[in-house]
């Protein structure tokens, strides 16, 4: 699936061509970063590291805050079974700084050690958490977006989903950029073969440790299958050479006919997780990802 790719993402490609992984060595070397606020150099924004419940969370939001803030929650992404919120924070300071807003990255308990629903429900709690102190933390409560990549971006539309159905928390709009969504195999899917992308193999083998021994696919653990009626409004974005491309322009065709508000950007010759590149095609779609939002927010 490299014909047409992006000439921006050549380098990106080999590099990882060369250090890339098996889903196994993936496991292995799972990395748990200790938090030290040494480790960035964030001007004008505040960062900690708080534990709601039983969940290790990171907090960023900006300096001096007067103002009641918009509030994001990311949920980071690693196909549910690896990944860590530390790596997620260069890429929400954006969020922090173009809205002057908290931003809240969980360390949701991964598969296979926890299989579906614990990484839902972690997100879930702390969403109604932030619902429930919002005063006291200056969040203005009808401006609360989830947001999250790939696997992120599946947990994102789950707590959205269940959020609707036991009538919680509202959540002013939903972010899934790129997201896992369908559990069962494609026959697209096939053409995702290189250990430099996220293929076929990896996506199984993501899947059956979220999804072990079982046929009966909850909606909550693959939204593909959800009713979307009465979600909140969406955007999201792709790349036609990412594994997800063709479940999620079908799943934005679901959207949109249940009048569902939604915007959606396809991005030519783009692979999985490709706005995380220092490469300008990049800082484009994080720059309609933040126009766009702007929108939802007012």
């Amino acid at each position: 699936m490299m014909n047409g790719l992006h000439p921006e993402l050549f380098e990106s490609i080999n590099r990882k061509l060369k250090n890339s992984r098996t889903f196994e060595q993936l496991i292995m070397n799972r990395t748990f970063v200790h938090f030290s606020e040494q480790n960035y150099q964030l001007e004008n924004c505040l960062i900690e590291e708080m534990m709601i419940g039983n969940i290790r969370v990171i907090r960023i939001q900006p300096k001096n805050a007067v103002q009641i803030m918009p509030c994001f929650i990311w949920l980071h992404g690693g196909g549910m079974v690896f990944g860590n919120p530390d790596d997620s924070v260069p890429y929400v300071i954006d969020f922090v700084q173009h809205f002057q807003a908290v931003v809240f990255i969980p360390q949701y308990r991964l598969a296979p050690e926890n299989p579906y629903p614990v990484a839902l429900e972690d997100g879930y709690e702390l969403l109604k958490w932030i619902s429930e102190h919002a005063s006291s933390l200056n969040i203005d409560p009808m401006k609360i977006i989830v947001s999250g990549g790939s696997a992120g971006g599946n947990l994102a539309l789950a707590i959205a989903l269940k959020s609707r159905d036991e009538i919680g928390p509202k959540i002013a709009a939903v972010l899934p950029l790129y997201p896992m969504l369908d559990a069962k195999e494609r026959p697209f899917h096939k053409k995702f073969t290189s250990p430099a992308i996220w293929n076929a193999e990896k996506n199984k083998k993501s899947w059956r440790a979220y999804l072990p021994g079982t046929d009966n696919i909850s909606p909550y653990a693959s939204p593909f299958y959800a009713n979307v009626e009465g979600l909140p409004p969406v955007y999201t974005f792709i790349g036609t050479h990412d594994l997800f491309y063709e479940e999620v322009c079908e799943f934005v065709d679901k959207l949109q006919q249940a009048r569902v508000q939604v915007q959606f950007d396809i991005y030519q010759g783009c692979t999985h997780g490709f706005d995380l590149e220092e490469i300008p095609i990049a800082r484009e779609a994080k720059k309609r990802l933040l126009n766009i939002t702007s929108k939802l927010l007012k």
